[in-house]
């Protein structure tokens, strides 16, 4: 029996090597560089160990965010010097707080190089070993970054890809039995998807790399009368607090209207999070955020410039 385990976990080892040699070939024709994402759980987001002003740092991958970000610890651990700014930024519960900043004069991701970058301070509640730095939609659009979680990877190319060699690239996938899911593209670069909870009617979710895990309006948890497994508690978040309590969702389906006749995926017995999220309701339409996690367990391979996923079938 042990035996017949190991065979048949040697075989889907296989195939997912398999696939990601097949793309990572494909994806040397747009001169794209793969990069190792960390698997050692600093954060529950695709990172990276980079160099920020020729020192080690993290640097998280967050398509629900825009522009570069610093948390708080890592300004003093970089020794940089604060700037004040007249703006005010909100966090995802309408907590609002006064930016600052500070310029970043190197920032290196494999082979990209920025250089005096201006990156707003966050304010985390844990300090970590290293700096940690948050690069947000505008890097992941510049470089047509490609997250493959089926092999913990990140593709980062300086070309400036046209629509047509996004295409053939899920040709490749295609070919390898890979279901297209098109996602909606806002103004503001973020990207959102149709889901459907526990057979209830479709809503809009963001597609957010940077938050751990499925997350959804405490308020439309009551619409569908969805109660929570635990008692409401409140934690440390960025830039503030929020009141979150644990929920368990039976099915999740991801594209249920089957959208430009594309498959549905459906998800099983899924943790999740219910939260206050209702300024992300208010500027972006959504109810619910689809991250980090559901995205490494279905093994999806993200295009973020063409706004696609692509599922294992």
């Amino acid at each position: 029996m042990l035996r017949k385990i190991l065979l048949i976990f040697s075989f889907c080892l296989f195939m997912n090597l398999s696939v990601a040699n097949k793309l990572q070939n494909n994806l040397k024709e747009y001169n794209y560089k793969a990069l190792k994402l960390e698997n050692k759980k600093e954060f529950e987001a695709p990172y990276i160990l980079a160099k920020v002003n020729d020192r080690p740092a993290y640097v998280i991958f967050d398509s629900g965010s825009k522009g570069i970000s610093i948390f708080n610890h890592s300004v003093d651990q970089l020794k940089l010097n604060q700037e004040n700014s007249s703006e005010y930024s909100s966090n995802m519960v309408g907590q609002k707080s006064r930016n600052q900043n500070v310029i970043l004069k190197k920032i290196q991701i494999g082979n990209v190089l920025l250089k005096n970058v201006k990156a707003n301070i966050t304010n985390q509640p844990k300090e970590k070993l290293y700096p940690v730095i948050v690069i947000g939609t505008d890097f992941l659009a510049r470089y047509d970054a490609i997250f493959d979680f089926s092999a913990n990877l990140i593709y980062l190319s300086k070309n400036n890809l046209t629509a047509k060699q996004h295409h053939e690239i899920g040709k490749v996938l295609d070919e390898e039995s890979y279901l297209l899911i098109n996602l909606t593209k806002l103004l503001s670069q973020h990207q959102t998807i149709a889901i459907s909870i526990d057979s209830n009617q479709p809503v809009n979710c963001l597609l957010d790399t940077g938050t751990s895990n499925f997350t959804i309006s405490d308020k439309y948890l009551q619409s569908i009368d969805l109660a929570p497994t635990k008692p409401k508690k409140t934690i440390q978040a960025t830039d503030g607090t929020l009141t979150v309590s644990d929920i368990k969702i039976k099915k999740l389906v991801l594209n249920p209207l089957n959208l430009f006749f594309q498959d549905k995926v459906q998800m099983v017995n899924l943790e999740a999070t219910a939260a206050n999220i209702k300024i992300m309701s208010k500027f972006l339409g959504v109810v619910c955020i689809l991250g980090y996690q559901e995205l490494k367990a279905e093994k999806v391979i993200y295009d973020f410039s063409a706004s696609r996923i692509y599922v294992k079938k």
